[in-house]
Parts: C-alpha cells; sequence; structure tokens
C-alpha cells in the first residue's frame, strides 16, 4: 500500500518536525520492562532521528489508555489487555500496533517449606489484584497444574507488588505471584521459586504498543522512524549493558546491583530485536478478557491488530545491518 512505502522512506531521510509536533508517549510505572523507552531518549536516539518523543508516566494501563482515547497522549506502551478490551467496548480507532516481551514475567514464590506446587492446596495465595494479569497468570498456572483457585487454594487480593512480598516475608501468605525485581528479592531473603513463569513456554502479549488507527495513517513516517529507535535502542540495552544497567538503575530506582544485574538479564533476553506482534501472542490475553467479557470468546486476535508498520521495517533488513 502507498502510506506503507511511506513509511520505508524513514529508513534513509530524516524529514524536520517541528517542535509543535510532539508526539506523547504514555507507559504506566516504572517496571524494568519499559527500559527500551528510557534508553532510546537517554542514549539519544531520538534525537538522532530528530524526533520530538516526551515520555509520559501514568500510574496504569488503564488509565494510560482513557489519556489516549481522549487525546491526551498520542502512543500508549503498557499492557495488551486494556488495548484490546477497549475495541470490546466499540472504540474501534483503537489498535495494537508493536509489542515487547510476549510471555507472563512472573514467578510463583513460597515460604521455604512449601516444596512443590501440590503443597498450596488449603493454603494462603496472593495476587496483586483480581481481574488484573497478575491474578490471571496465578490462576492460570494452578489450573494447569491441578489445582482449582478459590476452592483448591485461597486467593488474596493484596494490592501492590511490594505489599505483596511484604506479606510474604512477614508470613501473612503462604505463596504469591511475583514480579520482578521482586522475585529476586525475594529469593534473596530465602523464599522459595515455586515456578519461573517467564519459562513456562506459554506465549501471552504483557506489553504492546496501541495507537488510535487515524494517528497511524496520519504520522506513518514518524512511527516507522519511532520504531527505528526502538530497533536501535533494544540494540543497545544488548550490546552495552554497563550502561543500559545505569539507566535502569535511575529509572526504576534499583540501587542493588545484584538485583539491578539480575533483572537487567532477564529482560534483555527476553526482549526482541523488533518490536513485532503476532496474533498467537494474543489468544491468552483474549481468554483473561474473556473471564468478564463474553465478547472476547472466539474473537480473531488478528482484529485488534495492525502491524504493517513494523512489518515493513522488519523487511527492510534495518534490523540485521544492527547486529553486524
Amino acid at each position: 500500500m502507498a502510506w506503507l512505502a511511506c513509511a520505508l522512506v524513514v529508513l534513509s531521510w530524516r524529514a524536520p518536525i517541528s517542535a509543535a509536533e510532539t508526539t506523547r508517549v504514555a507507559y504506566p510505572s516504572a517496571a524494568v520492562n519499559f527500559v527500551p523507552l528510557w534508553a532510546a531518549k537517554e542514549a539519544g536516539f531520538f534525537k538522532k532521528e530528530n524526533l520530538p518523543i516526551e515520555l509520559v508516566s501514568i500510574r496504569s494501563s488503564p488509565i494510560a489508555m482513557t489519556a489516549l482515547v481522549s487525546g491526551e497522549v498520542d502512543m500508549v506502551v503498557g499492557g495488551a489487555n486494556p488495548g484490546i478490551a477497549l475495541q470490546l467496548q466499540g472504540y474501534k480507532d483503537i489498535t495494537l500496533f508493536g509489542g515487547l516481551i510476549n510471555t507472563f514475567l512472573f514467578s510463583i514464590c513460597s515460604l521455604p517449606a512449601i516444596e512443590d506446587v501440590s503443597q498450596l492446596k488449603g493454603k494462603r495465595f496472593g495476587v496483586t489484584r483480581f481481574g488484573g494479569s497478575n491474578d490471571f497468570a496465578g490462576r492460570y498456572y494452578l489450573r494447569q497444574r491441578g489445582l482449582e483457585p478459590g476452592k483448591d487454594v485461597t486467593l488474596i487480593q493484596v494490592g501492590a507488588q511490594d505489599d505483596l512480598l511484604r506479606a510474604l516475608l512477614s508470613k501473612n501468605l503462604d505463596a504469591a505471584v511475583l514480579g520482578y525485581p521482586a522475585v529476586f528479592i525475594a529469593k534473596k531473603n530465602g523464599l522459595r521459586e515455586l515456578a519461573d513463569l517467564t519459562r513456562s513456554g506459554l506465549r501471552y502479549q504483557l506489553n504492546a504498543f496501541v495507537a488510535k488507527k487515524t494517528f497511524l495513517a496520519e504520522k506513518q513516517t514518524l512511527v516507522a522512524r519511532f520504531f527505528k529507535t526502538i530497533a536501535e535502542s533494544l540494540h543497545f540495552l544488548k550490546t552495552r549493558p554497563k550502561e543500559g544497567m545505569e539507566i535502569m538503575r535511575r529509572y526504576a530506582r534499583i540501587d542493588d546491583p545484584e538485583i539491578l544485574k539480575a533483572a537487567y538479564d532477564l529482560h534483555v533476553a527476553l526482549f526482541p530485536r523488533l518490536p513485532e506482534i503476532q496474533p498467537e501472542d494474543l489468544k491468552l490475553v483474549l481468554e483473561e478478557i474473556a473471564l468478564t467479557n463474553p465478547k472476547a470468546k472466539g474473537a480473531d486476535p488478528a482484529a485488534f491488530m495492525d502491524d504493517r508498520i513494523v512489518r515493513e521495517l522488519a523487511k527492510s533488513g534495518y534490523v540485521e545491518q544492527l547486529y553486524r
């Protein structure tokens, strides 16, 4: 299509963009999985491409999506779930157009006395909040291991990750679904990692790039150049760990060197070379949404995404040039 051809011009031409055209990109937390955005800014890739990108921290993906719908931000890099949920609610101008981590970024951690998941029967199992990705990952894993959440295992909603970790350390829970770097802190304090869900082989689009279809159509060249900077940032993180860890330390506020390195290594291994997104990665997300919205049942994952810009960048060979 003509607009895709235009997007490829970005690879060899940098058109000036006026300050009035600043593009606001929201992300929902200081979680380590957003380090490609921070590195793109701090390592100068946005500036190199003459892209006036403003990164905006908003405290949750649903709130960020509300800002997107209202026009307060232009793109959101957040959970795939809220982006799809918006479309199911009738916001047809919203689409997912790229992705980062496409697996569960959680572990099941427990008190040291619990040595196997089967021992969780009759125990207290903590999640951040019912209906969230943390909760879904925990329930999904328990069912895979033959335990029925709420029946065989008592689920307790705790709140933030820090609260969940504190409850486990104080023995107010027997096990919990922890994210990172909380998992590393738990292990350092003698808690047991029962299951590492990043190694489960399950495909789940944890992070997605979300925007309005009208924005992508009007700004295809800008978006292609933005993805070029993200590819450069991912390459930077994979090849320059010392500089990358320093950026991550400042934004994620992780001062423990051991935990910082462990978190960095884990995320960099999970990051792709290019922020592509596949329909297969949205199937579990739809299954999660279907628990509260029957419209998600049997829905076609491909209907919620438009990956044409990132696919054209992939075809260009630009990423291969970075890694030579």
